[in-house]
């Protein structure tokens, strides 16, 4: 029997006022998302198609327009009061940038008392013991504790940050390119951090990044989101040596490569046209306006994700003819 989603998003959109009457941002549209106890999740797409935005909204720092969450069988959206602030409390976000997302006139100690004052830890010797705890859990020393976020080094910023999201024993953590403000030689370590706390924890997460090297490290099922919506979903795995999309695709080839001569000699891919605005996103497929393979009937509707192989879906017309080929569109354009 199929473990029971710990997060679940159905139907999820997201839309903010523009300065014109009448229109919207479409940042999330109609997006649904599953995680399970344990797992590491990844979301992947360019900037701006709206990935923080979808974790955002799931806990609950932006309204959703439509759309259900629900946290262990629970609709987050219908609680209100202190249901649903305790609800909540069990959906964490780790932000991208370590250097603002800490308050620098609190000692780190400080700042993870508050949140498990929050908590309902009420003794303060077992706060403290909490506080070395958690410390320890994410690789920091106890010392740590008296220090300003100030003093610290970036990854180690980070590490407190995600020590304050684990005082309250979340069941999910939301990370939005928790790295990414990081040196290079500290992505590694803070990367397998979370590998470790799912192992120990039990804790499901959902892994924002535009980087897909790191999500195909960490992560065991990927979604692929453009410009709000959800475009394949599947296995890590299969999804990356077999995408099915032609914007997978695009992004799977657009990674650069380990070696730095061939590196320096391959030609990257390019996609035609502009990114469309989310004001006025294309009719039918999201993606045609800068697709090599698009046809007429694309623009007319919106395209059913098609099941390519057990788990692995596609939103395109075209996604079982890609799946079959199991070669990429835009080597057969270089080639061409």
């Amino acid at each position: 029997m199929a473990q029971a989603p710990v997060l679940k998003v159905e139907n999820l959109s997201t839309r903010f006022k523009t300065g014109q009457r009448g229109k919207f941002v479409h940042a999330v549209d109609d997006v649904s998302i599953e995680l399970r106890s344990g797992e590491i999740v990844g979301l992947v797409g360019e900037s701006g198609c709206g990935k923080s935005t979808l974790g955002r909204t799931i806990v609950g720092l932006e309204k959703a327009h439509t759309g259900k969450v629900f946290l262990d069988g629970v609709e987050l959206n219908r609680l209100n009061g202190r249901e649903a602030r305790e609800r909540r409390r069990a959906v964490q976000y780790v932000f991208q940038d370590p250097y603002s997302s800490l308050n620098d006139r609190q000692t780190i100690g400080e700042t993870i008392e508050e949140a498990l004052l929050i908590g309902g830890l009420r003794s303060r010797e077992e706060r403290a013991a909490q506080i070395t705890k958690l410390l320890d859990q994410v690789g920091l020393a106890s010392v740590v504790k008296d220090r300003y976020s100030r003093e610290l080094s970036g990854g180690q910023r980070q590490r407190a940050a995600i020590a304050r999201s684990l005082a309250v024993n979340p069941r999910v953590l939301i990370c939005d390119e928790p790295v990414s403000a990081l040196d290079l030689s500290i992505r590694a370590q803070v990367m397998n951090l979370f590998l470790d706390l799912r192992k120990e924890l039990d804790v499901a997460i959902l892994f924002i990044a535009h980087d897909l090297g790191l999500v195909r490290q960490a992560s065991s099922r990927v979604y692929v989101m453009y410009l709000g919506k959800i475009v394949e979903h599947g296995p890590s795995q299969e999804l990356y040596d077999n995408p099915s999309h032609p914007y997978s695709q695009f992004l799977l080839s657009s990674v650069p490569e380990a070696d730095p001569t061939t590196e320096r000699d391959r030609e990257l891919p390019m996609l035609a046209g502009e990114l469309p605005s989310p004001v006025d996103p294309p009719s039918g497929c999201r993606f045609r306006t800068r697709c090599p393979l698009v046809a007429d009937r694309c623009s007319l509707h919106l395209p059913e994700p098609a099941t390519v192989s057990p788990a692995h879906s596609s939103a395109c017309i075209r996604a079982r003819e890609m799946h079959a080929k199991r070669r990429s569109i835009f080597v057969e354009h270089r080639a061409a």
